[in-house]
């Protein structure tokens, strides 16, 4: 299985190093890409764009593949499959502290499409709530910490069609770092 790992906003792929590192290590191939612009300035449609033509390059346009996002990856990765076609050929999904219900933090005054729309109730939010038909086929699962202080409140990380998991872990970016997160991660990646 290929694995796809989706970093979050002011973030570059290598932020997913050490986890990457830990998924190699078993075997998988991995890719963690830098999305620029790292802000999110021209919002998730044009991230999730270069997702696609990212996975695309190095993996072909049929190759089965593991999704996992971190923070505005999440819904970068969700963009993606609900809107990009990539539930086609992604078999799970695993969202680490992502935004599905917005975060207040959003509403802080940064000129960026993506901080717009990571704000709670926002046009995409409830485009990629109405549409989720299509992830069906594919496993969710949505990670969280209690004590994140960047998805506020940290409870808008729960997807109501994902496994969901609260993981105590001291504030929102040691979630990538969090070895217990991977073993589950490990634990749950389809095989084949």
């Amino acid at each position: 299985m290929k694995l796809v790992l989706v970093h979050g906003i002011f973030n570059t792929g290598h932020v997913m190093g050490w986890m990457r590192k830990r998924f190699e290590r078993q075997g998988y191939e991995c890719i963690s890409p830098s999305i620029a612009p790292f802000d999110g300035r021209h919002g998730i449609e044009y991230a999730a764009a270069q997702l696609k033509l990212a996975i695309e390059t190095q993996f072909g346009s049929e190759s089965p593949i593991v999704l996992i996002g971190f923070s505005m990856g999440g819904v970068v990765a969700r963009y993606y499959l609900q809107c990009l076609g990539g539930a086609s050929r992604t078999k799970a999904l695993f969202s680490i502290s992502s935004p599905h219900r917005g975060s207040y933090l959003a509403y802080l005054p940064y000129p960026s499409k993506a901080m717009r729309q990571l704000r709670p109730d926002s046009k995409l939010l409830q485009q990629l709530n109405l549409e989720q038909d299509v992830l069906r086929d594919v496993a969710l699962y949505s990670y969280r910490t209690p004590m994140d202080l960047t998805i506020v409140p940290s409870r808008s990380s729960h997807w109501d069609v994902a496994n969901n998991k609260v993981f105590m872990v001291p504030l929102h970016l040691s979630m990538i770092f969090s070895r217990r997160i991977v073993n589950e991660i490990l634990a749950l990646i389809p095989k084949g």
